[in-house]
């Protein structure tokens, strides 16, 4: 029986006939013209979705238990949590996952952030529960007591462990006052949730349940500086502390972003708690953290978990007030201009709670197919007259595994390994899809129907 090999082009898969639970308030021109990246949380699971400029759902599709924090990486790719596999995914702009990356050493990497860098390295977390005896610690405390721990790795490109970091060496228990007096069986005290490269190469980590924002340095693990909560090195000026705060970012030279949740505001204030995005310059000399922006909503929105902020390429910020069920919605996300000006503004329905949105000029890229002609049993392409491949009916039925195979040693690549979906290595298989990987960083998919 003949063999027919058919090479898929993956395209954008694009839900129609189903209405969005989100409405678009606000779009004005002076709205940074790129397109809205997320995926709502909760159950059901949902799918990612990326919305353009002009509203509409330019890529829709459900992953399953992959999507958790999607958006482009520093790699300019995109990234994604699985938490089936409990690690983080790489995709190109042709849809192709390119990496997995996973925590090292018995670790298994948490979901709240994720770096994949420019150079090809990549940052992960994870926590680190051990038994302690607490009784040792605070009166009452629980002998028999599980507290947890951080762990902070950077693999390079090739998964090897370059950097790691343990809390364990540098928090203690104690440094979260809420949790006083620290007498409960389990303590879940630092509650990291975002980490970012500083303007001088070392890290910035974030850790909700602390209210503070670590710096640490990228080679000897030492802390730099700690600011806020009970440790902290810095004195707030025109402003107050920042409590429960999300989404860390270094904007370079000394100035700082983060979506300051408010869970604490309002012993500061006097009012209501209510969430913000604030910006800081901090002098490590004088140990001044000075703040020179903050937005505020109009409806005094507050939002008593995730939540995000990200400072855009025209000097907008895109904020994410994501989860408002306390006020019977969803999520609104707005994005303001220099003044604080609302440009942009979309607000999902209760229970549509987003953990991140962020804008990104990025879409996936659909290559042109071409027209082949079939000679001798092998697919030419006539614009070059090189081979190629193609899912075009005349080439499938005429050209066989064999010429098509050597049309790819034509091109000079090489063949590294071929995966099926589950992306377990396979030597191959009959009617069922497999993913041929090259040495040129080209993935095919193939159906081999015999």
């Amino acid at each position: 029986m003949k063999k027919l090999l058919f090479i898929l082009v993956c395209l954008p898969m694009i839900v129609f006939g189903q209405q969005p639970n989100y409405t678009v308030t606000v779009n004005t021109p002076d709205a940074w013209q790129a397109n809205l990246f997320f995926q709502v949380g909760g159950p059901p699971i949902k799918p990612v979705k990326i919305i353009d400029t002009l509203i509409t759902e330019i890529f829709s599709d459900n992953w399953g238990m992959k999507g958790w924090d999607f958006k482009v990486n520093y790699n300019n790719k995109l990234s994604y949590f699985d938490r089936s596999s409990r690690g983080w995914f790489i995709m190109d702009s042709l849809q192709n996952e390119v990496d997995s990356v996973y925590c090292l050493n018995g670790y298994t990497a948490d979901n709240h952030d994720f770096l994949a860098l420019s150079n090809g390295n990549y940052v992960l977390f994870a926590y680190d529960e051990q038994p302690y005896a607490m009784d040792t610690v605070v009166t009452g405390g629980d002998p028999n007591a599980t507290v947890e721990g951080l762990i902070i790795q950077e693999l390079d490109p090739n998964h090897n462990v370059v950097f790691e970091w343990k809390s364990w060496d540098h928090f203690h228990v104690t440094d979260n006052a809420y949790m006083s007096p620290w007498t409960g069986a389990n303590l879940n005290f630092i509650h990291a949730n975002a980490i970012d490269i500083d303007f001088d190469g070392h890290f910035l980590v974030s850790c909700r349940g602390l209210d503070e924002i670590t710096k640490i340095h990228r080679t000897t693990g030492e802390v730099i500086w700690r600011w806020g909560g009970s440790k902290n090195e810095f004195t707030f000026v025109n402003d107050y502390p920042f409590t429960h705060q999300h989404s860390i970012r270094s904007l370079g030279g000394n100035r700082y972003l983060l979506y300051d949740n408010g869970n604490y505001s309002s012993l500061y204030t006097g009012t209501d708690n209510f969430s913000r995005a604030v910006e800081y310059v901090l002098d490590t000399n004088l140990m001044k953290a000075t703040k020179v922006w903050e937005f505020v909503h109009p409806d005094s929105l507050y939002t008593p978990s995730i939540g995000g902020v990200q400072r855009l390429p025209n000097g907008n910020t895109l904020i994410n007030f994501g989860n408002l069920q306390l006020l019977n919605m969803g999520s609104i996300v707005t994005e303001v201009d220099t003044n604080n000006q609302i440009v942009f503004q979309l607000e999902y329905d209760d229970g549509g709670n987003l953990y991140r949105a962020q804008k990104f000029d990025w879409f996936f890229y659909t290559p042109p197919t071409p027209t082949w002609n079939c000679i001798g049993g092998a697919c030419i392409d006539p614009g070059t007259g090189s081979g190629g491949f193609t899912d075009s009916l005349q080439c499938v039925t005429n050209c066989t595994v064999t010429h098509l195979s050597n049309l790819k040693d034509l091109n000079t690549v090489t063949l590294i390994k071929i995966i099926d979906v589950l992306g377990r290595e396979t030597k191959g298989k009959k009617n069922e899809p497999l993913f041929y990987i090259y040495d040129d960083g080209t993935v095919e998919k193939r159906i081999i129907i015999e």
